[in-house]
């Protein structure tokens, strides 16, 4: 072999090695407003990771088989996607409490359920993509994401062809836009619903009725935290009467929304069991499911009632 050959040959095996490695310099931010503030000047697509580091197994594998790889660095690169990562990690003092609960009322305002999920998002925070768990296939995964930046670009793309529109033409034109985008996403973008609503003067697309609603949510969804606060630890018998004394006047407004009136009622179905009432704890339990049953959270509860009616009652009755 001839020095020419062994020099070609050297070539061939280090110019696969520094394509593979050459988009090796991903960076992760840690802080979601940082990450926005990056992707604002360029308007570049941002990629939020919710995980558990150091407890969750699918997210180990998600780094390992999805987000460790060339495939996706490249994705990255290409896609000039900002990083973030919101850990939350189980060991004792890993990160400050503070940034925990930061971090906790992210998740709720973008109703994350599970770990790992990624969200794709603009520098606005308006989301177009939800991954839950990994792939096998990395192939899979940064499809998952391409639908998520191209969903980005689409959006972009419509919103500047109705610009010059007015009126219901526009109305029209943003809402068909909006629709575009998976439906799970749809509810994130919602300077783009007040300005449908704003044009769509005979609340055509409903939008007037959802914003209403999600207002109401908000009054609703504070007192009810604030009536959680005020019983939070307080397990006397007295307590117990108190605070379904005060759901029930509540629940008397006729304007408390659906999904309200499950979380209260499941309330009082908790305050019956902790005084070893599970008649009533069962009755307040179908209250709940009742109250909003097409919701995730009353196919939930139906286990719980189910389980009630099954074992818990009958368990009860032979014990008397």
């Amino acid at each position: 072999m001839n020095f020419l050959t062994r020099t070609l040959m050297g070539v061939s095996v280090a110019v696969p090695m520094m394509v593979s490695g050459a988009y090796a310099a991903v960076t992760w931010e840690t802080d979601l407003e940082t990450g926005l503030k990056a992707a604002k000047a360029e308007n570049r697509p941002v990629l939020v990771e919710f995980t558990g580091s150091d407890w969750c197994p699918p997210c180990k594998m998600l780094k390992k088989v999805n987000l460790n790889t060339p495939e996706f660095e490249k994705f990255v690169a290409d896609n000039k996607m900002v990083l973030v990562e919101l850990d939350f990690p189980r060991t004792p003092d890993a990160i400050p409490q503070e940034l925990m609960r930061l971090r906790e009322d992210i998740m709720r305002k973008y109703t994350v359920s599970g770990f790992p999920t990624v969200l794709v998002m603009n520098a606005n925070g308006e989301t177009f993509a939800r991954i839950v768990s990994f792939r096998k296939e990395v192939s899979e995964y940064i499809n998952l994401l391409k639908a998520g930046v191209d969903a980005k670009a689409q959006l972009e793309k419509d919103l500047h062809a109705a610009a010059g529109l007015t009126g219901e033409q526009k109305a029209s034109a943003l809402n068909e836009a909006l629709k575009k985008l998976p439906k799970s996403e749809q509810g994130f973008h919602k300077d783009l619903i007040k300005e449908i609503a704003k044009m769509d003067t005979t609340d055509k697309f409903g939008y007037g009725k959802k914003l209403k609603e999600v207002e109401q949510m908000a009054v609703q969804m504070k007192q009810f935290e604030d009536l959680g606060t005020k019983y939070r630890g307080k397990i006397t018998k007295e307590d117990l009467v108190n605070s379904r004394a005060e759901i029930f006047k509540i629940l008397e407004n006729k304007e408390i929304l659906p999904i309200m009136r499950l979380k209260y009622n499941k309330v009082i179905s908790d305050s019956y069991s902790m005084e070893g009432d599970y008649q009533k704890a069962a009755d307040y339990l179908k209250k709940a499911i009742d109250s909003a049953p097409d919701t995730r959270d009353a196919k939930k509860l139906q286990s719980w009632y189910d389980n009630f009616i099954n074992n818990v009652l009958p368990h009860q009755q032979q014990k008397k």
